[in-house]
């Protein structure tokens, strides 16, 4: 068939690392052969021999490697970047020589795609670009594609969240095109094919394809991936050909053991009582006596020692395992490593080029040149185990966001908060210290100020902001993981900056969140409850400016109201808000419905948001936020406890709690959450998504409108939950809304656990 082909082999596999340290992810072995190697094997297969390859990461490396393409049977010619170009920027240099129909393939996945096929698809369908489509029961990492019934390609989302994955089918990367698609791609810049051009062909209605496989395909992205791929090939689950078996100069003792699928390179000693399952041995390996090797790869000249334990890991070329040691799954030795004689090390700890552990240490944190592990996040910041996260977190932080100075807060005394300060002065940029405060304060303070964003420090929590003073995107936090992992954060002590002790910031706050408030006379005494010292003088100075009388202002222990009081309980950090008294004590849903209808009152508008429940679509029609003030002081009230104690404070001038509750609109929420696999999220939300025939929206999750009700699914970006919740002005039905879903779920999953929280 004619056709060309590019293949782009200019990644850093910085998730593989310490594989890819000293090699490029395309040179990543596969039985002992470069992935790409397979790749031009699949190409030759179908036909196709004018191939290039874009280079980017070592690419003399890959030059030596393959050459013009003989051993494969190609033409290859090469063009490098010297900086990435991005997937569609990298091909515009081979613009000169694409003369036909050409595929694009990546250089470091694995599949045995019918290229042959899709190519008839491609011309049948006179696309102008096709994707080829696979289905994958975890989709987080990929660019998730919607057709429709004639394959046309509807919607396309780059690397979603949980609550996005409305399909499971996804992007190869590979890309059968028209070298009219040059004309769509600019010449200049670093565009990218899933985030920018066929998002322009959608929009412009130029015909985009998705041609979906069953073949087999494996985009190797981590150490888990890479090793099912290797298990692939020696299953014989491709029909790639490939080495395989026991080669004739390998010496394998009679009481040695191999089950399962085993490949053993040239020269490989395996020794007595030794026993391996499912195990790539590469050229020269030693296995020593009594070893234990399951689902794992070793790389040439590499050795277990006697009694070495091995399972699900990878040991780059002569790494040793010591006598007696542990490497467990998701563990990796660069080239050269070597875990010391019965030491152990934690799952997915890795050990980076020819650095060792002692003998009978036991190490729970990868080792690398300037040690560190991305942190673990959460929905409201990183969790920093040790001094050394939260400095590579701040300087991490200081390069993404390139801020040139921060306000600093914090609600908890501690270390953390000086050493991130350090950490963000060394990296030049200018602290400002707020001291004790709340989260919600720092968020007002921050865009006030006129800052660059804002770090707030909460036991072992770091919690950043962006210059809006909003939690810092997905993209944000994925990008300063990349520049942990890849150590490419700002320098520090390049140009230092100063830490300075800010003393206007409660005065600040407290006069924008007070503004126009006069409460002289309260219907009832106010009782405000809070744990910390910080909170407890900025509630009782709000108070205080508002003109208010009759209050006081304990600690939680101390929670008892007197006669005609009304309580006001605050969290910590300043976030959630509790309002009680004699005879009532509001639901969440009542105190964000009164807020919310204070709002409407002074602005006329309620808009729409995470939390906002649907009855305040009765109150007045939602809105789309669109920053302006109401909207920022709609997002104060319902976000900041001290902002919505001081407006509820308003409302009782008017009269008692039970006054303001009678003019609400009825509405009950219920939400439990689902513990699930993170592989079965994108399944949970793209099978209700093929299912559901009521009215709904596809947003964060899935929202559906029923006759009495609403229900929401929405997978959780950081746990192995799904939360599901139901709404409706029938505190049965809202409970039902939830048993449904999670019915359906427990389906989906094949679960039978009934081990759902309530929230």
């Amino acid at each position: 068939m004619a056709a060309q082909a590019i293949i782009m082999a200019g990644g850093e596999g910085v998730r593989l690392r310490p594989l890819t340290v000293n090699l490029p992810k395309p040179l990543a072995p596969l039985l002992g052969d470069a992935t790409m190697g397979y790749a031009l094997q699949l190409l030759k297969k179908h036909g196709i021999t004018d191939v290039s390859a874009t280079l980017c990461y070592q690419p003399e490396k890959i030059r030596a490697a393959f050459g013009r393409g003989e051993k494969w049977g190609v033409k290859l010619r090469y063009y490098e970047e010297r900086t990435p170009l991005g997937t569609a920027g990298s091909i515009r240099m081979a613009k000169e020589k694409i003369k036909d129909t050409f595929f694009v393939l990546s250089g470091d996945g694995l599949t045995d795609c019918d290229l042959t096929a899709a190519l008839q698809f491609h011309r049948q369908k006179k696309a102008l670009a096709t994707m080829v489509l696979r289905r994958v029961s975890h989709p987080l990492s990929y660019g998730v594609v919607l057709k429709d019934g004639e394959d046309r390609v509807t919607r396309f989302i780059e690397k979603p969240t949980w609550s996005r994955v409305f399909s499971d089918l996804v992007n190869t990367g590979i890309y059968i095109l028209e070298p009219e698609i040059f004309d769509h791609i600019p010449e200049s810049g670093t565009p990218d094919f899933g985030k920018d051009i066929f998002p322009a062909l959608l929009q412009k209605g130029l015909p985009l394809y998705g041609y979906e496989t069953e073949a087999y395909w494996c985009d190797i992205g981590d150490q888990q991936a890479y090793l099912e791929a290797q298990m692939a090939l020696l299953r014989g689950e491709t029909a790639l050909e490939h080495p395989g078996g026991i080669h004739e100069s390998a010496r394998i003792h009679p009481s040695a053991r191999l089950e399962g699928m085993c490949l053993i390179g040239a020269g490989a000693v395996i020794e007595e009582g030794a026993v391996l399952h499912d195990a790539v041995i590469g050229e020269k390996c030693v296995i020593g006596r009594g070893a234990r090797i399951e689902n794992a790869c070793l790389w040439k000249h590499a050795a277990v020692q006697e009694g070495g334990r091995l399972s699900g890991c990878v040991l780059c070329d002569y790494a040793v395992v010591r006598k007696g040691a542990y490497v467990p799954s998701g563990c990796a030795l660069g080239q050269g490593a070597s875990v010391g004689a019965y030491g152990e090390l934690y799952p997915g700890v890795r050990i980076w080029p020819r650095l060792k552990t002692l003998p009978g240490a036991v190490i729970d944190r990868s080792v690398k040149t300037g040690d560190h592990t991305v942190p673990q996040w959460t929905e409201r910041g990183a969790d920093c185990e040790t001094p050394e996260d939260a400095c590579a977190l701040s300087a991490a932080f200081a390069r993404v966001t390139g801020a040139k100075q921060v306000l600093m807060g914090h609600c908890r005394a501690g270390a953390l908060q000086s050493v991130a300060a350090g950490a963000l002065a060394a990296a030049g940029v200018r602290v400002l210290s707020g001291g004790e405060m709340t989260l919600p304060m720092l968020r007002y303070l921050v865009p006030a100020l006129k800052m660059g964003g804002g770090v707030f420090a909460s036991g072992q929590l770091l919690c950043f902001l962006d210059d809006k003073g909003e939690l810092l995107s997905s993209r944000e936090i994925k990008a300063m993981d990349s520049c942990m992992q890849k150590r490419d954060m700002a320098p520090p002590f390049v140009r230092t900056a100063s830490i300075i002790r800010f003393s206007g910031a409660e005065d600040i706050y407290l006069s924008g969140i007070v503004s126009g408030m006069e409460t002289k006379y309260l219907w009832s005494p106010v009782a405000v409850f809070c744990d910390a010292p910080a909170v407890r003088r900025l509630a009782e100075e709000a108070l205080e400016r508002m003109g208010a009388r009759d209050f006081r202002v304990l600690p939680v222990n101390k929670a008892e109201l007197r006669d005609q009081e009304t309580g006001f309980l605050i969290s910590e950090t300043g976030e959630d808000l509790t309002v009680f008294s004699g005879e009532i004590s509001l639901s969440a849903e009542q105190k964000i419905l009164l807020l919310l209808r204070l709002c409407r009152e002074k602005n006329g508008k309620i808009y729409d948001g995470k939390g906002v429940p649907r009855a305040a679509g009765r109150m007045a029609p939602l809105q789309e936020g669109d920053g302006s003030a109401a909207w920022q002081m709609q997002k104060s009230l319902t976000g900041d406890a001290l902002a919505g104690m001081i407006a509820l404070c308003g409302a009782l001038r008017e009269g008692p709690l039970s006054l303001h509750l009678s003019s609400l609109p009825e509405t009950y929420i219920r939400s439990r959450d689902f513990p699930c696999r993170a592989q079965d999220k994108g399944r949970i939300l793209h099978t209700l998504c093929d299912q559901v025939t009521l009215p709904h929206t596809l947003d964060e999750g899935i929202g559906i409108t029923h006759e009495k009700g609403y229900a929401t699914v929405v997978p959780d970006p950081y746990r192995g939950i799904v939360r599901v919740t139901g709404e409706s002005a029938d505190s049965e039905f809202a409970s039902e809304l939830c048993d449904f879903y999670l019915d359906a779920i427990r389906h989906m999953t094949g679960s039978e656990r009934n081990d759902t929280t309530t929230s």
